[in-house]
């Protein structure tokens, strides 16, 4: 991971519409994950903005790694600014550094949330489980797309609710758990979207903390018990979903 500051030089005082014209640049690549939204930082005057962003790889800004939407927000921006957006490196951010992966040597993938990367790419490598920038994947259609951000909002909504411990704890861990649930099946039908526009097998996450896993997988009955040091403790090929040993185990 990398650290940059993107400047930005306004031709006149920053107006309201301006304003919303320059987040929702910031926006579009965060939507693309070429930058990381939870670590953005903005400062600067009534002419000028500076945003410390935290970016997965050191090419991810580069222009040939915008898609469509990142483009034409930019285009909306540009006649605005006075000089083009200067782009300064950093340093190296060790932060979630082995939580990223470029997807090359993958044979499959698994959509799984990152608990303290909830607003990045659900999509992690089946070779190495890093999550791989969107802008880094096949590009997805809208439908999916709007399909995979209803789910993940939903999942993230959950997920949050169930690491804040306290009221809801066990209901959301239960929404989480359970292979049944309208929130996992939801999330097994998008995978089988991803599948048809990523070309290769998409395994779905079932997390569960507390207890056990079930013995047989909870869909098909099958065997899915995995041997130590395997990347994924549970895998079922058949219905295609995985799993980690819960603290109990």
């Amino acid at each position: 991971m990398y650290v940059y500051d993107l400047r930005f030089q306004f031709k006149k005082e920053i107006t309201d519409d301006v304003d919303y014209l320059f987040y929702g640049y910031l926006c579009s690549l965060s939507g693309n994950n070429q930058i990381i939204f939870e670590t953005m930082n903005i400062s600067g005057t009534d002419r000028n903005r500076i945003v410390r962003v935290t970016v997965p790889y050191v090419d991810s800004l580069d222009e040939e790694n915008n898609d469509k939407r990142v483009n034409d927000s930019l285009e909306k921006l540009l006649p605005y600014l006075s000089e083009p957006i200067a782009i300064e490196p950093v340093g190296e951010d060790s932060t979630y550094k082995d939580d990223f992966a470029t997807g090359k040597k993958a044979e499959s993938y698994v959509l799984c949330i990152h608990p303290n990367l909830r607003d990045f790419s659900p999509i992690r490598c089946g070779h190495c489980r890093g999550n791989i920038p969107y802008y880094l994947l096949p590009p997805l259609s809208e439908e999916t797309k709007k399909e995979l951000t209803s789910w993940g909002t939903s999942y993230a909504a959950y997920d949050r609710l169930f690491y804040a411990t306290g009221i809801g704890e066990i209901s959301a861990h239960k929404m989480l758990s359970n292979m049944s649930s309208r929130l996992n099946q939801k999330g097994l039908s998008v995978c089988r979207l991803l599948e048809k526009e990523l070309g290769k097998p998409v395994y779905y996450y079932l997390y569960r903390f507390y207890g056990k896993q079930p013995a047989k997988c909870p869909l098909c009955g099958g065997e899915w018990k995995f041997q130590e040091h395997s990347l994924f403790d549970y895998k079922c090929d058949n219905c295609r979903i995985v799993a980690d040993c819960t603290v109990n185990e």
